[in-house]
């Protein structure tokens, strides 16, 4: 009785005994593919030969240059009938449609009309063309001198800042009290500008009414702030003022 996998059983033919592991494989030869017969024949097809020359443009790959057509697209020619208006090959000798001759006075005068209208098409076009890059020059050059006098006004405000800052650094050197003090002629009365303002936030918060007070604290807070180095106040920027 069969099953239903005993048909697999019989795909293939024996191959007879295999050899064992230290056994040497014999490999067939190439020519079993072409030593098989067809059903029903007994005799063995003989080799089937190439001709010569049907091989003979493969020898030369690589040794003989790609043959190119050197006449430019501009110097082609390919006639439309005057008839039918059919497009037809710059060999061609007759209307692929409807057999005129594309050789004829009439032919030829309508192909040369057109040349020169095609010409005249691509001159228009290449003067339009010159036109827009011309424009288009013109852009990106004024658009170059735009940006060049933007820069260069950029940098003028930058020049004038640094002027200004580099005016104002040696009030602030070594600290804001002393580069002030610095700006009177005098030491003498620098030390009395000094111990005027120190006397009068005394008095201001010690003896003054609460308006007073408030100014004198004010004062006294900003005596404090212009006493400190301004290498500390500038610490986080490297002690820099550019």
């Amino acid at each position: 009785m069969s099953t239903n996998k005993s048909r697999f059983l019989h795909l293939e033919r024996a191959r007879g005994e295999k050899p064992g592991p230290e056994g040497q494989v014999r490999l067939q030869d190439g020519g079993r593919f072409e030593s098989v017969a067809g059903p029903g024949t007994t005799e063995t097809p003989a080799s089937v030969s190439v001709p010569e020359a049907h091989v003979e443009r493969f020898k030369l790959h690589g040794q003989t240059p790609l043959a190119l057509d050197a006449e430019t697209a501009r110097g082609q020619h390919f006639p439309r009938c005057v008839r039918c208006e059919a497009e037809n090959g710059r060999f061609a000798r007759e209307c692929s449609r409807c057999g005129a001759d594309l050789q004829s006075p009439e032919q030829l005068a309508y192909d040369a009309e057109r040349a020169r209208a095609r010409e005249q098409a691509e001159a228009e076009t290449r003067e339009q063309m010159q036109v827009l890059q011309k424009a288009h020059q013109e852009a990106t050059a004024e658009q170059l001198a735009e940006k060049h006098r933007y820069m260069e006004q950029l940098q003028l405000a930058l020049e004038k800042e640094r002027s200004f800052i580099g005016r104002l650094q040696p009030l602030f050197e070594p600290c804001l009290a002393v580069g002030l003090l610095r700006l009177l002629p005098s030491s003498r009365m620098r030390w009395r500008v000094g111990g005027g303002v120190s006397a009068l936030t005394v008095l201001l918060v010690s003896f003054g009414n609460k308006p007073l007070r408030m100014i004198g604290l004010y004062l006294g807070v900003l005596v404090i702030v212009s006493i400190i180095p301004t290498s500390l106040l500038t610490a986080g920027r490297g002690g820099r003022w550019d």
